[in-house]
């Protein structure tokens, strides 16, 4: 079965059993129709009541009302990204769960994930970093549950104070309290640090210690016995008036909260049942926002359905919450989703004949009118371009510069997983391209690039009937030349399918544009030191702090970039002219993308390849296929890894288990695709950085963090780096990438399978 399979599969699942809940199929099935509840606009009561249709006409309702919905995010199969509280928050460590808690397994001194026996437990280093949530401050009990293996003592520190020292008793599995004094506690994120005293070899790491679980209680732990919400019995069966439904389960007095970013015409979906006597609240809490409660219900003796809605709250990140309290021993969520409505007439099928994907290399989105009406560069083909296209506002690089961006479009591989990040690396030959994809699926394939980093030097050559790399074969790279090769080999494969990837570079350094385009953005004299042949080498120069760039300096260089984007579009006139006359321009898919941007002092640089803010990783894309694809603007934050599969669904070929990405066809024709729209990109393996709903995360090496809200602040000039500031949508992207840089199959990161460590292509 193929991952798109899967992937498929679980959202109709989710779908399926909501619809269950309300659809009586049998005779047999009318005495166990459930209670329904539906809050929306209409119908503004939130709390249940014993007035109101009866329970079979809320039943019909509901049926009605989810028959015109598809699952956009099933929380149920998302259970491991929830917090769960009983008394305070349970971190379960050796299972899917720990993972938003840790940053996944990326530079936290948290080892492998190991069974003994019932319990799970993670292995830790001398040095071990978790995150956690509070909504406010105040002393607290830190519960260490774990056994030491290399150490004797393990000191606890508490956003970088010392908190307390665990002394171990023996060997076996122990546990220990460690009283946090309020002072070092804040309302939002708070990080946790381990430092161990000795470490002892098992299996080729240095362990210190096996974590099975942390529990952040009340100053004053509850006395009595604690139930722990374990994880591994976190989802099951919950029987409730002789229907057995799969749920979240939980022992009141307990909370389950959830972070998500919520699409327009949005419902929450769930069922509530409980053994006992239980009061059950929902409420959500957007960020910057109070909490709102949705839902006050009494549970009773069966299941009571709800289907609450959402859309005060579209495009905002938001936490849900299930606050359950009473006596009850268990309280089941079933089936928590949230719905969208199905797209008003189906998507008609479409199959593309061709495709072209342009590159143009060194292409901020900011330099064009399509992402900023303010932008003073003249492009005129790419703005009509634009305006027949769905543009995606919000697409980001997966890194910095040429080669790892570029790999990642062509393989829909991660930078970390296809491991071409270095200025010696090349792309492994198991790294599958996509022109291979379409090389076996009989189209006829070729690439003119113009940029020496794609090129068979370091692998890029697979695939290709035609293969040109102008730099490496010392030819003319500027964008008249390869457009005119470019558009001879379309016109001698017009009447075969075909796949022509185009990389030109006339943006990228050196910046020497005709003097006339030159004088359109610069008509003053200009007597100072910037060359136009030699702009590469002096802003290598000037980055390595062996020269600098005056204010008017900056002035010519910004000229000369800008003249090379308007060089370019003109020739882009003329090769979409020629496609036109030839009757293909609007027969095929064509995509318009960049690798990366350039800076131009914003952060005190020049150039590509050094930093991660938005001029290098904020790239323009847009996709026109006419009668197939309407124009459109599309805000949700997209990457260019998803080029590649959205190319091959587009043309009609499956796409392999083994890419990373996923199709975009379905958004860029106006169907929104499920889950988080969140992109991922990398600087080699120092920086992390997460983007998604108009903030953006970004983790050093040292997991050290840095935080932007997009929104407010598009030129990230002011760095937000405490836990106290915008805590519901930081702690919505801490949990997110820590899922994604824990996943052993990036494919498939959401889902939380354990499967040891990610993939990495040997180089």
């Amino acid at each position: 079965m193929s991952r798109t399979q899967q992937r498929a599969i679980l959202v109709s699942l989710s779908a399926l059993s909501a619809m269950a809940w309300a659809v009586a199929c049998g005779d047999d099935e009318e005495e166990t129709r459930p209670e329904v509840t539906d809050v929306s606009e209409e119908e503004p009561e939130a709390e249940a009541s014993d007035e109101g249709p009866a329970p079979d006409a809320r039943a019909e309702q509901v049926q009605r009302e989810l028959a015109k919905t598809r699952v956009h995010l099933d929380l149920l199969a998302l259970a491991h990204l929830a917090d769960v509280e009983h008394h305070g928050l349970y971190m379960d460590f050796g299972t899917p769960q720990r993972m938003h808690w840790t940053m996944g397994r990326w530079h936290n001194g948290f080892l492998r994930d190991v069974t003994a026996g019932e319990r799970d437990f993670t292995r830790m280093g001398t040095d071990a970093r978790a995150w956690f949530h509070l909504d406010e401050a105040g002393a607290r009990t830190l519960r260490f549950r774990g056994r030491p293996l290399g150490t004797s003592a393990v000191v606890v520190y508490v956003n970088g104070q010392r908190a307390g020292q665990i002394d171990f008793e023996g060997q076996g599995v122990q546990e220990h309290d460690v009283a946090v004094a309020a002072s070092l506690l804040q309302p939002g994120e708070n990080a946790l640090m381990f430092r161990s005293s000795g470490t002892q070899s098992v299996q080729g790491e240095d362990v210190a210690a096996e974590i099975d679980s942390l529990w952040i209680l009340p100053e004053t732990p509850p006395s009595g016995p604690l139930h722990a919400p374990r994880y591994t019995e976190l989802t099951r069966e919950l029987t409730v008036g002789g229907q057995a439904r799969r749920s979240v389960v939980v022992r009141a007095p307990s909370r389950v909260r959830w972070y998500a970013e919520i699409p327009e015409g949005a419902r929450l979906s769930f069922g509530l049942g409980a053994d006992g006597a239980a009061t059950a609240r929902v409420r959500i809490t957007p960020e910057g926002g109070d909490p709102v409660e949705l839902l006050q219900a009494e549970l009773g003796e069966g299941w009571s359905d709800q289907l609450l809605d959402l859309s005060r709250f579209a495009g905002e990140v938001v936490r849900i919450e299930f606050d359950v309290t009473g006596e009850a021993a268990a309280v089941g969520i079933s089936a928590p989703s949230i719905v969208v409505p199905l797209p008003e007439q189906a998507l008609a099928a479409a199959q593309a004949n061709s495709v072209i994907v342009l590159l143009i290399d060194t292409l901020r989105a900011s330099k064009l009118k399509a992402y900023n009406p303010r932008s003073r560069v003249q492009t005129p083909t790419l703005d009509a371009f634009a305006g027949e296209a769905a543009v995606f506002e919000h697409a980001q690089s997966p890194e910095n510069w040429t080669k790892p961006s570029v790999a990642s479009i062509l393989t829909s591989l991660t930078p970390t997983t296809h491991n071409t990040k270095e200025q010696s690396s090349s792309l492994p030959p198991s790294a599958l391209m996509i022109s291979e994809v379409l090389q076996d699926a009989d189209f006829a394939t070729a690439s003119f690039i113009a940029n020496g980093y794609v090129s068979d030097r370091f692998g890029f050559d697979q695939g290709w009937d035609h293969y040109t790399n102008y730099i490496r074969e010392e030819r003319n790279t500027e964008a008249g030349n390869v457009f005119r090769e470019a558009i001879r080999w379309i016109e001698q494969h017009r009447e075969e399918r075909f796949f022509a990837y185009i990389q030109t570079i006339d943006p990228h350094v050196p910046y020497d544009p005709p003097d006339e385009l030159v004088s359109l953005y610069d008509s003053g004299a200009y007597d100072g030191p910037v060359s136009p042949r030699r702009t590469g080498l002096q802003l290598e120069d000037v980055k390595a702090g062996r020269s600098s760039f005056s204010a008017r300096d900056i002035q010519r260089l910004e000229a000369l970039h800008d003249g090379e984007i308007t060089y370019h579009d003109q020739e882009m006139t003329r090769f979409v002219a020629r496609l036109r006359e030839l009757g293909l321009y609007d027969q095929i898919l064509f995509v318009v993308t960049s690798d990366h941007g350039e800076e131009f002092n914003e952060h005190g640089s020049f150039g590509h390849g050094h930093s991660i803010f938005q001029e290098l990783l904020h790239v323009p894309l847009m996709m026109r296929w006419n009668g197939a694809i309407p124009a459109s603007r599309i805000g949700p934050t997209v990457s260019t890894l998803d080029i590649a599969p959205t190319v091959l669904e587009a043309v009609g070929v499956p796409v392999p288990d083994v890419f990373e990405g996923q199709s975009l066809l379905s958004t860029a024709r106006g169907v929104a695709r499920p889950g988080p729209q969140i992109a991922f990109s990398d600087k080699l393996d120092d920086r992390r950085v997460a983007t998604a709903a108009g903030y953006k995360l970004v983790v050093r090496g040292n997991l050290t963090w840095a935080f932007f809200n997009l929104r407010d602040d598009p030129g990230e000039q002011n760095q937000i780096d405490s836990g106290r500031r915008h805590p519901i949508a930081l702690r919505y992207l801490r949990g997110l990438y820590g899922q994604h840089l824990g996943a052993a199959d990036r494919g498939d990161w959401l889902l939380g399978g354990t499967g040891g460590e990610s993939r990495v292509l040997p180089q």
